[in-house]
């Protein structure tokens, strides 16, 4: 494979179980890390003109890599998180800022930006892993808030290297959902913050971290809840009451403590962590009629 010219690094057959939160993944042709926005501009116009599948790696959570790797581009946009207060205004409500966010920043770091600026709305991010951009794309949240809650507009790159702007309600954010078409990267997203106390903030934020930790298993490699929550109830409790709690197969098991989490125990292949997700689809349509959907990604090949 021809690796397109940019200034930024590219890796060739790198492994992406060094760069998943799970630590499974087969390698993928290339790895790149474009330097900047044209940077990226001219890879994805290189990857156009050869033909070439990609996809945007983020920060590797809610992903799970097949064993055979991916065929194709990894595209990690680490060098571009840059984080600052583009304007603040008064409205009915108190005072609001409104904050640049680039795609490749942390939203851990995106938070510490936000409660170090003593601006309310992020708390719901407190302990969720993963990149602005990747949460963008997946609404990632909790039941104290969504992405798409805080959103003001979204700039997205086409294939073609179009820059656009989306607003809120172009982006149809759902259930762990948003309208980002096929192809297209999440440049930076413009959120709408307001001014508090900080220190009611920082309180807030460990609150959230502390519960978290009480509930989920971060002490074991996973990719986050591996299912949606259907309607009817939570996915972990649905998986919980069909016993599945500690269920393993190979070095992938059913989380003792979160059941909507499937660890991994140190050796674990994507086939062990796909055929642990089956057997419990399976058996909770069995149990109780309800089909879980996946809430991570799977791509790659067997």
């Amino acid at each position: 494979m021809d690796i397109p010219k940019i200034k930024g690094e590219i890796r060739r057959n790198e492994p992406l179980s060094g760069h998943t939160s799970f630590g499974i993944g087969g390698p993928a042709d290339l790895l790149a890390y474009p330097a900047d926005r044209d940077d990226l501009v001219v890879l994805l116009g290189e990857l156009r003109k050869r033909g070439l599948q990609y996809f945007i790696l983020g920060g590797g959570t809610n992903l799970l890599v097949k064993d055979g790797g991916y065929r194709g581009v990894a595209i990690s946009l680490q060098h571009m998180k840059e984080l600052r207060i583009e304007r603040e205004y008064r409205s009915i409500g108190g005072v609001f800022a409104v904050v640049s966010a680039e795609a490749g920043a942390s939203l851990a770091k995106l938070l510490s930006f936000a409660v170090e600026e003593g601006l309310t709305g992020l708390e719901f991010a407190a302990g969720i892993p993963g990149t602005v951009g990747g949460a963008v794309c997946m609404n990632a949240g909790t039941a104290a808030g969504e992405t798409g809650d805080v959103i003001e507009s979204v700039s997205l790159l086409s294939p073609e290297g179009a820059l656009i702007t989306r607003d809120r309600d172009q982006m149809v954010f759902g259930y762990r959902t948003a309208s980002v078409p096929d192809g297209h990267c999440v440049l930076a997203v413009r959120l709408v913050l307001r001014r508090d106390d900080k220190d009611k903030i920082k309180a807030k934020v460990k609150e959230l971290i502390d519960a978290r930790n009480q509930r989920q298993p971060l002490g074991l490699r996973n990719a986050g809840s591996v299912f949606k929550n259907p309607q009817e109830e939570s996915a972990g409790r649905l998986i919980e009451a069909a016993g599945l709690k500690g269920k393993t197969v190979g070095g992938a098991q059913v989380s003792e403590k979160h059941a909507n989490f499937i660890v991994n125990l140190g050796n674990a292949s994507a086939s062990d962590v796909i055929k642990l997700m089956e057997l419990v689809k399976q058996a909770v349509l069995d149990a109780r009629g309800v089909r879980l959907e996946p809430e991570i990604k799977i791509i790659g090949e067997d």
